[in-house]
């Protein structure tokens, strides 16, 4: 696990205030953030952490176990660890 790597936040939720939240936390943990926004595409039924490649697998998987999101899902669609909050994330 690569704690350097920056992580982008963004919150699908509709929940004011929790990507902040989450890049506070995961910030505690030893993570740095690139970014934190809300999301834009399609709505979600849950929280989803999206990474690129298996270089990128552990912080995945090491992100999932911090904040309990079991989804983890490989897509050249993003350059970085990306952790979506999605509704009900708690």
């Amino acid at each position: 696990v690569d704690r350097t790597q920056p992580v982008v936040v963004l919150n699908g939720s509709g929940v004011g205030g929790l990507g902040a939240s989450i890049s506070a936390r995961i910030a505690g943990e030893g993570w740095t953030t690139a970014q934190v926004a809300n999301w834009a595409g399609t709505p979600l039924q849950s929280s989803v952490i999206f990474y690129n490649g298996a270089d990128q697998l552990p912080n995945a998987e090491a992100l999932a176990q911090l904040l309990g999101i079991p989804s983890l899902v490989d897509s050249a669609d993003f350059s970085m660890v990306t952790v979506v909050a999605g509704p009900g994330f708690r």
